[in-house]
């Protein structure tokens, strides 16, 4: 839920109204909620082709995605990976983007060899064809497809595990050619010796980047 700062000095409140908004003020701030993602923002996200991005569709659980990355910004930026966001800031926590925790993200990343021992707790399945990861009490996965991973993060296992049954190509068309989850052409979670001097993102908790999401889902300070 996005936290929007009360500004004072609207005349038009009545007294009672004033009143509730002055404790909000004193509170830090009322809260209301952010839209949908606009048509014009979702046609400019499938822009994007460098790869394959993957979301769940316009809502997953009853939560409605409200942005994506920019392929203008991710060139500039070059961040670990593309983002869809669902829902409003749910405050600030352990999964964050710019301090924004959401009910739910979903990152497609370029697959860099990582252990999956960093996850701590886990279980494998098989989803959509292809192995995933299921860890962070079953908030998080990993999926492996094609040279790339998906990572979700969502606040709840039944979200997560919603989003990673819906997911599919955000940017392309799948064809028989090209399915919309091709078998991984790496081998996910390798053993730690081949990574010793590895470098890139180990993909926990759903890899963030450069790119937060827009003051619009961001809370303000309270």
């Amino acid at each position: 839920m996005r936290f929007a700062c009360f500004r004072p000095g609207l005349r038009y409140r009545p007294p009672l109204a004033a009143i509730v908004a002055l404790g909000a003020l004193l509170a830090g701030c009322s809260t209301h909620q952010v839209g949908p993602i606009s048509v014009t923002a979702l046609a400019s996200a499938r822009h994007f082709k460098e790869y394959t991005v993957y979301w769940a569709g316009l809502e997953v659980d009853g939560v409605h995605m409200t942005e994506a990355d920019s392929p203008t910004l991710f060139s500039i930026y070059t961040p670990v990976g593309f983002i869809v966001y669902y829902g409003n800031c749910e405050g600030r926590g352990p999964l964050r983007d710019g301090g924004c925790t959401l009910p739910l993200k979903i990152t497609t990343n370029i697959y860099e060899p990582h252990s999956d021992a960093s996850f701590g707790p886990q279980h494998w399945i098989s989803i959509h064809g292809v192995s995933a990861v299921v860890y962070g009490g079953g908030d998080d996965l990993e999926i492996y497809t094609d040279h790339q991973d998906i990572d979700i993060v969502a606040d709840s296992p039944a979200r997560a595990m919603a989003a990673a049954a819906a997911l599919e190509p955000f940017n392309r068309t799948p064809s028989a050619e090209w399915p919309a989850f091709p078998q991984p052409v790496y081998t996910p979670n390798p053993p730690q010796a081949p990574l010793a001097g590895a470098s890139g993102p180990s993909g926990v908790t759903g890899a963030t980047t450069a790119i937060a999401p827009s003051p619009e889902l961001e809370p303000s300070p309270s």
